[in-house]
């Protein structure tokens, strides 16, 4: 091997030490310039005149980017410094505030509590005030005001059939009343007993109540826009008929005239009304 040949050979192997050398101080001299790592921090106010409403005011250091999360199951929501946070229903919160700096991030987390559910949002919506400007009935005219089967198929097992002459009669009532959700049913002296209650499939004594205290929720599971839910089962309490499977109920459509209710969850039978205004 010739002089040339050995002093190359050299260079091959020692050009990537080198290299390899020189990245490693560059890299040293980029990580000492990042900065500092923010240090989160944040206020929580109650705004004066808004309900179930706080000011997040965030009192970082060294931060330019702001995530937070409400404790509400919406998870992380990018947002400027300080933030206008609502809450539905009463409840602790854990609100947590996501502060990045140059150098990295820091979380800072503080306890929201809640007093009062706001039953705003249910008392205003387009639904609720429709479901409660009228009493309602089966509708005596239809061809299919009771239909039974499943969530995908509601008349797969029952496709419909007249009323019979004591069910024409029952009137539902829905109110807001105390602040609570009340629901009135008048059976007008005789009630039908359906499979559950004997003698089946025959009118019998008055089942009625009144004043009974209801849930009602925009979050549905399957179909619908909006969810009813009677204490207990039934046939203690239903609408509609006695043996629904549970007393879960579903707003599946609802104009100012017709009410078309669906009783069930959607892994359950379900049997679909059809109401009429009175």
């Amino acid at each position: 091997m010739n002089f040339l040949q050995s002093s190359y050979r050299l260079k091959c192997l020692y050009l990537p030490v080198f290299l390899a050398f020189f990245l490693i101080l560059g890299c040293k001299k980029t990580v000492g310039e990042l900065g500092q790592a923010a240090k989160a921090s944040f206020t929580v106010t109650p705004v004066s005149g808004k309900v179930n409403t706080f000011l997040l005011e965030s009192t970082s250091e060294n931060a330019y980017r702001y995530q937070w999360d409400l404790g509400d199951g919406q998870g992380l929501v990018a947002a400027e410094a300080n933030k206008e946070a609502y809450f539905l229903k009463k409840g602790e919160y854990e609100v947590k505030l996501y502060a990045h700096g140059n150098g990295g991030y820091d979380v800072a987390t503080q306890k929201v509590v809640v007093a009062e559910d706001d039953l705003s949002p249910i008392l205003n919506s387009p639904e609720f005030k429709l479901l409660t400007a009228h009493s309602w009935k089966l509708d005596p005219t239809s061809t299919a005001p009771i239909i039974v089967g499943t969530e995908n198929n509601p008349a797969e097992y029952f496709g419909g059939g007249s009323l019979a002459d004591c069910q024409m009669d029952d009137v539902y009532t829905f109110a807001f009343v105390n602040n609570d959700f009340k629901l009135t049913y008048n059976a007008n002296g005789s009630t039908f007993n359906a499979g559950n209650v004997q003698p089946n499939y025959a009118c019998g004594a008055d089942r009625s109540y009144s004043n009974v205290s209801f849930t009602y929720s925009t979050v549905v599971s399957g179909a619908g826009l909006a969810t009813i839910t009677l204490p207990g089962a039934p046939p203690a309490m239903f609408i509609g008929v006695t043996d629904v499977s549970s007393n879960n109920y579903r707003i599946i459509s609802i104009t100012d005239s017709e009410l078309v209710l669906r009783s069930g969850k959607a892994n359950e039978t379900v049997h679909q009304f059809r109401f009429v205004a009175q």
